[in-house]
């Protein structure tokens, strides 16, 4: 066993340094391997047919830290934290996207290795590339996360993975956390059998204990403009989630409208307060998460969360809630319908 570990490291360490040694006409199409704010060997994803770029940082996490059009980055980049990599015991506020676990109420124990430690990486082929996590033992877990760019469209492919590594039964979500630069407005449709009689929640904390309020949110960044929630990314601090069936959750900043695909599993165990997805408001930056349901994996098993990404360029910067209520015409339709489709009919 000792030897197939000690062949397997060798044979990652020597493709890494091959992949380091070798020239820019030597990797796939559309990678380059350089510096990105300091963290060295980051994984630069380029479109060729439009100038979408995305930039994944093993160093912290294997996270994306940069999706951009035209050079704008959407992503929230914190300058305080750039460069710097995990000590044991200090969360560095790392800012762009990154795939945690949850729920998040049932306040899991610290991951910090999950979610920034160095992760191992491979290029995939042209526009494409695949990192993984350490285990992260007190978990039982380790993500794993795939990444393809249409060379075409910019569109970015996201597949999440979470692994049970460990010799027990384990039991969690996907939270993806896409932190985003703040001020603009977040938007997506409501679903018309919510079991939220608001048909969207507040996260509020009562005797100690953290709960989704769908009867009373009040949250003043909120709007319901004709069966979608239009949220405002400014203001004090408000968490809010709802239990979407649209599969997409949408950002428009300045001139970019920034859309995410995810699926929607009814009738599935969505532990974080019943909510599909959430939205994090701080003074600084906005939080949109895509959650998958809670899924008990034995041994071995694993889960899949799969996403998609797209950036759409504005003609002028969205200012009200109004403006931003009518771009849901310009969302495309769902990629995930097939997928949902076919889990509908396995619950069947």
């Amino acid at each position: 066993m000792k030897m197939r570990v000690l062949t397997l490291t060798l044979g990652f360490l020597l493709r890494t340094l091959a992949l380091i040694a070798a020239g820019p006409d030597d990797l796939p199409a559309g990678i380059e391997l350089r510096s990105f704010t300091g963290w060295d060997q980051s994984i630069f994803i380029n479109a060729t047919e439009t100038p979408v770029q995305a930039v994944i940082v093993p160093a912290v996490g294997g996270r994306v830290a940069h999706f951009s059009l035209n050079g704008e980055n959407i992503l929230f980049e914190n300058a305080a934290t750039q460069g710097k990599t995990m000590s044991a015991s200090e969360e560095l506020w790392l800012g762009g996207y990154q795939c945690d676990v949850g729920p998040s109420m049932r306040h899991l124990p610290a991951h910090f290795e999950l979610v920034q430690g160095s992760n191992q990486w491979n290029l995939k082929g042209n526009f494409a590339a695949h990192v993984s996590s350490p285990p992260e033992r007190q978990l039982g877990i380790a993500i794993e996360k795939d990444f393809l760019l249409a060379p075409d469209t910019g569109d970015l492919g996201v597949v999440q993975r979470m692994r049970n590594i460990s010799d027990r039964e384990v039991s969690y979500c996907m939270w993806d956390r896409t932190l985003c630069k703040g001020a603009g407005f977040v938007f997506f449709p409501l679903n018309p059998k919510s079991r939220f009689k608001a048909g969207w929640s507040q996260r509020r904390q009562a005797n100690g204990q953290d709960d989704y309020d769908g009867e009373h949110p009040n949250a003043p960044q909120a709007r319901v403009l004709d069966g979608v929630l239009v949220v405002s990314a400014t203001g004090d601090v408000a968490q809010l989630g709802a239990d979407t069936m649209a599969g997409w959750i949408a950002y428009a900043r300045d001139k970019l409208l920034f859309v995410k695909y995810f699926p929607c599993y009814r009738g599935r165990n969505y532990s974080d307060g019943g909510n599909t997805v959430e939205v994090y408001i701080d003074q600084r930056a906005v939080e949109l998460s895509p959650l998958s349901p809670e899924t008990t994996l034995a041994p071995g098993e694993v889960c899949t969360f799969p996403e998609k990404w797209l950036l759409i360029p504005l003609n002028r910067e969205i200012t009200t809630f109004e403006e931003a209520r009518k771009l849901v015409r310009k969302i495309p339709a769902m990629p995930f319908r097939a997928l949902l489709d076919e889990s509908q009919r396995k619950a069947r």
